[in-house]
């Protein structure tokens, strides 16, 4: 009764958990492309209008960060996976996903399927003054 008791307390556990779907090159659905394109677009629209600096210099480089968002379109977490040359470079992409979301809630066919999902993609901030997402091979789920 013990071992039952156990076991049903671990599967509701489980089941209260946000079913998360992770996005990588190999999704293919249409509904999660689309939803990714409108998201890159608003990340580097804000990338490239408010393009890190430190002391009246430019931050130049690359790195590779998890995206996880809700249902509702917001952002729940960013984790840099691969960072930069730079920490601040890497501290100011993390503030530049927060500050272009929210991303817009999930349509009826993403929201049966999942409760958040987790974008692996990588950032490059390049010397034409622009920031570049695309979806990463690389620490991707």
């Amino acid at each position: 009764m013990r071992q039952l008791a156990e076991i049903e307390k671990r599967i509701n556990s489980e089941n209260a958990r946000p079913k998360k779907r992770y996005i990588s090159p190999a999704t293919r659905e249409e509904v999660y492309a689309i939803y990714y394109d409108g998201l890159r677009r608003r990340i580097e629209d804000r990338g490239t209008r408010d393009f890190p600096e430190a002391g009246g210099r430019k931050l130049y480089g690359e790195l590779t960060m998890n995206v996880t968002i809700d249902a509702n379109g917001r952002v729940v977490e960013a984790d840099i996976v691969r960072p930069s040359a730079s920490r601040l470079l890497d501290q100011r992409a993390v503030a530049i996903v927060y500050a272009a979301a929210p991303f817009g809630p999930f349509s009826d066919a993403m929201r049966r399927q999942a409760d958040q999902i987790v974008v692996t993609s990588r950032f490059r901030f390049t010397r034409e003054d622009g920031l570049e997402t695309t979806l990463s091979t690389n620490g991707s789920r």
